[in-house]
């Protein structure tokens, strides 16, 4: 791209930011950019470029980038100084929440994020503005754009005002325990197995896909989940998995016998496996 034509689009950037939030999400943040340009790019969705000449390093994907990282690395300081006497794994699976897309996107509401965010007019269509991926990726985005504008100081401000108050509501939420860790030690300590899932379903529009996952257990059928996404489909069929095997541990013990508990299968094998892989969370 000529550098007349990058000239013009930071002066377009920063004009429409100007114009479209008019000091708002600034005021939001509690955080006014020396350069709004930075906050304006981060707010630039990759399917807004298409149909025109702008490269694709316009959009915010460096942004998310850069400020992954920095929100891990305040996160990690966060949990270090607020829970002293945990060990590393808890402190870890506190982290993955912590700074999980839906935590991120859900702290994003706090600035009506989704009212700023630009994106292609399909993607407008298909309800991208509201879509728990782009608005996390967005806030993620506009972290990175504090973190160049004002330092890490500022950064660690917005974080300690919007989203680590959350945190106690992140952790405890059902949507953040990590059922696939969970069916993946038991199945380790109790049997040493592992458990296998395989995507069995695929229905729905592309912008509204519902999967379906089942759970293997040394060839045998468990549990069955679905979700919006694979993830999603693969912590539901792990939780019931788990239950399950529970359930008939404890009448197994109940009951006196010495037969495993993944001797009987839950639900019919599927006619058709489409994918495979190993329960690795």
């Amino acid at each position: 791209m000529p550098m007349e034509n990058q000239t013009l689009l930071h002066k377009v950037l920063k004009l429409w930011f100007r114009q479209k939030s008019d000091g708002g999400l600034e005021a939001k943040l509690g955080y006014r950019f020396k350069d709004p340009e930075l906050l304006a790019h981060a707010l630039v969705h990759r399917s807004f470029l298409t149909g025109t000449d702008l490269p694709y390093v316009s959009n915010n994907e460096r942004l998310e980038f850069l400020g992954d990282s920095v929100l891990n690395m305040l996160t990690t300081e966060y949990l270090y100084k607020t829970y002293p006497d945990d060990p590393e794994g808890e402190l870890s699976k506190r982290k993955s929440a912590i700074v999980s897309g839906h935590a991120c996107a859900q702290s994003s509401k706090e600035w009506s994020l989704s009212e700023y965010v630009k994106v292609g007019k399909a993607e407008e269509k298909l309800g991208g503005r509201g879509k728990e991926s782009i608005l996390a990726d967005a806030y993620e985005a506009v972290l990175g754009a504090v973190y160049l504008d004002g330092g890490l100081e500022e950064v660690r401000a917005i974080l300690n005002k919007f989203h680590f108050p959350r945190v106690q509501e992140i952790i405890s939420a059902e949507d953040f325990i990590n059922h696939k860790s969970e069916l993946l030690e038991y199945l380790q300590g109790k049997l040493r197995t592992v458990p296998e899932y395989i995507v069995v379903d695929e229905s729905g529009p592309e912008h509204q896909k519902v999967f379906t996952v089942e759970v293997h257990v040394d060839g045998r059928v468990y549990g069955r989940g679905q979700g919006g996404n694979k993830k999603k489909a693969e912590q539901e069929a792990s939780r019931v998995s788990l239950e399950m095997l529970l359930a008939e541990a404890a009448k197994a013990e109940a009951d006196g016998s010495a037969s495993s508990p993944t001797d009987k299968a839950v639900v019919p094998k599927p006619k058709k496996q489409k994918q495979r892989h190993v329960g690795l969370p």
